[in-house]
């Protein structure tokens, strides 16, 4: 009983979710944005095809190249967002300041803690990246 409460309930969320998602496409002029811009809608064929490659690609590797390629994308991409975001909340935080009309002080333009929100961010998606790449590291002997 318990299970079939559960298809049903995930049929019925997943019918909900893709029929939002085809009204949201539909409300929000997606349509007349690929039918006055077609070569969008090729660079999203392009991009969905090379995607399906690369995902028939990297199933084709033998376990160990998969273990070995997937611990170099997540070292890279933890990388690139301690970089990307460390230098993002560097370029905020050094941002030009203006001066206050009224007391005449050096103000900045943006809020204080809008660069330490980048930077959190930054320190949170790098941390889970690295925390994916440790639990493959750590498990020697499957890939998923």
């Amino acid at each position: 009983m318990k299970k079939l409460v559960g298809i049903i309930l995930a049929t019925a969320i997943t019918t909900f979710a893709l029929a939002d998602a085809i009204l949201g496409f539909i409300n929000n002029s997606g349509i007349h944005y690929f039918s006055e811009q077609p070569n969008q809608l090729l660079l999203v064929a392009v991009i969905g095809i090379i995607g399906g490659l690369v995902a028939f690609g990297f199933s084709a590797l033998s376990p160990r190249l998969q273990r070995g390629v997937k611990l170099f994308v997540l070292g890279l991409g933890a990388l690139s967002v301690m970089l990307g975001g460390g230098y993002l909340s560097f370029q905020v935080a050094n941002l030009p300041i203006g001066v206050d009309p009224s007391t005449l002080r050096f103000v900045s333009d943006i809020p204080r803690h809008i660069p330490w929100l980048l930077l959190l961010g930054t320190i949170g998606i790098s941390g889970v990246l690295l925390l994916e790449f440790y639990q493959v590291l750590k498990s020697r002997d499957r890939v998923a």
